[in-house]
């Protein structure tokens, strides 16, 4: 199966590009200007490609059997709602429309618990309503949308992802820890009593989406995912200093921010996610980012 994966240039994209070439399948990793590292063994690098394309503008794609869209702008300093909407919709629709044309059989859309938007349970899953959505949620609801659109010809799985954490991971909480840990910078944190589970290693993320494009696919479908149990999150900030033997300043903030549990069991049961626990993911956190 030849698959192209987005965003190869990135963290999330970049990794699950390298794993699903190592894992056997034939991968052109798409990226606009960023660059992108091959995978290290001989055998998978000899299944890896690079082409330089920006979706947006309606560069020529080559084909393939599948598509893994980890590209997308998010909400960021200077990041305005018409860049997201070129970066997120168009693009989205302009790779939607090419993998129609290949007659692909697959696509996988690297969606955000932002389509959730306000959220008010103490436990999300995949039934949980959105209820407005930030400009960035809105774009990746319009890319689920795009799919569902087409789900009888091109079979898709939207994933909606919380922090995606491993090997030189940022912008998110538990990677700006292990940042600010790693450096021996004073580390402050809030709800140090709430438990957490809202974060995905890429491993098991990728290890899911192998497995997807492994198997008998129809329809379009949307999950969540997160970590497997849960865990406080004092305990969370206690495992990350052990694992990194930190010198850092340690403190409890007095703000409180609304939290929530994610419940991943129709992903485990369904699209077959194996998320690790939390003690373990973070475990292995640590000792990849050392």
């Amino acid at each position: 199966m030849k698959v192209l994966v987005t965003g190869a240039g990135g963290f999330a994209g970049g990794y699950a590009a390298r794993r699903l070439a190592a894992l056997g399948l034939d991968v052109v990793a798409l990226t606009r200007s960023s660059p992108v590292t091959p995978p290290d063994e001989t055998d998978a690098a000899s299944r890896f490609s690079v082409v330089h394309a920006d979706l947006a503008a309606g560069d020529e794609l080559p084909a393939m059997d599948a598509v893994v869209h980890a590209a997308a702008t998010s909400i960021w300093d200077g990041i305005t709602v018409d860049q997201m909407l070129g970066d997120n919709v168009a693009a989205t629709q302009a790779l939607v429309r090419h993998a129609l044309a290949c007659e692909a059989k697959a696509f996988v859309f690297f969606s955000s618990f932002s389509a959730f938007g306000d959220v008010a349970d103490d436990v999300v899953s995949d039934a949980t309503p959105s209820v407005n959505p930030d400009a960035y949620g809105l774009t990746k609801l319009l890319g689920e949308r795009l799919l569902e659109d087409v789900r009888d010809t091109l079979p898709s799985l939207s994933i909606r992802l919380p922090a995606v954490i491993g090997p030189g991971s940022k912008r998110n909480w538990l990677s700006e820890c292990v940042r600010k840990l790693k450096a021996g910078l004073p580390l402050s944190y809030v709800n140090p009593d709430v438990r957490f589970n809202n974060a995905c290693h890429i491993e098991d993320l990728t290890q899911m989406i192998f497995g997807w494009l492994s198997g008998d696919r129809t329809g379009a479908h949307m999950t969540a995912v997160g970590a497997g149990g849960d865990m406080v999150v004092r305990d969370v900030v206690a495992r990350l200093a052990q694992g990194l033997n930190t010198t850092s300043e340690i403190s409890v903030g007095d703000r409180e921010l609304r939290t929530f549990l994610i419940d991943s069991s129709r992903a485990q049961n369904e699209y077959g996610y194996a998320p690790m626990s939390v003690s373990d993911m973070l475990d292995r956190f640590t000792s990849e980012n050392r």
